[in-house]
């Protein structure tokens, strides 16, 4: 009888205390992903002004895929170009990313950012696009930055004035690495 009444108090406890905890609605769980999903995208960001504010080539390099770095031409020299072109230090930046996740049986088999941001630094304003692979379960190597590019404000602003009215970015045609368009 006494295990009955302990039995019963906690099947009691349980229901009373699981009550006090509101389930989240479908807004509120992707709101929360996609919250997630963009502190990600600005983390990946502020690598990369990191890099660049430092002027440290390596740390840049290191934010590359394995295949990126196998499978750009002359990575190396892309990155060099970028420091070269790059101007002060970041004052802000702002932007989203876009994200694509393949799942299977409930667990994330690859995720993907696509991001677009524009980057202040004391001397210059750019436009910032580049594609990261968070997770690849099937091929670690494609894991991190594949493209990188940058643009000065001027030359984007330039091609959304224009008969097109939009900026192409050059990376979707020319493959993995480091772009600049002045």
């Amino acid at each position: 009888m006494k295990k009955v009444k302990v039995v019963l108090c906690c099947v009691i406890l349980c229901v009373d205390l699981g009550g006090c905890i509101k389930p989240m609605n479908r807004g509120e769980r992707l709101t929360k992903e996609l919250g997630a999903e963009q502190q990600i995208a600005d983390e990946m960001m502020e690598d990369i002004v990191a890099a660049l504010d430092a002027g440290d080539a390596d740390a840049l390099k290191s934010l590359f895929s394995k295949t990126a770095l196998e499978e750009a031409t002359d990575i190396d020299q892309q990155i060099s170009d970028l420091l070269e072109f790059y101007q002060g230090k970041k004052q802000s930046f702002e932007g989203d990313a876009s994200s694509s996740t393949h799942t299977k049986h409930g667990e994330d088999i690859e995720k993907s950012f696509s991001g677009e941001y524009t980057l202040v630094t004391g001397e210059k304003t750019y436009r910032v696009a580049y594609e990261y692979q968070l997770i690849d379960k099937e091929n670690l190597d494609k894991e991190g930055l594949s493209v990188l590019e940058f643009v000065t404000e001027e030359t984007y602003q330039s091609a959304i004035n224009s008969e097109e009215g939009y900026y192409q970015w050059q990376y979707p045609d020319s493959g993995a690495g480091v772009y600049i368009k002045e």
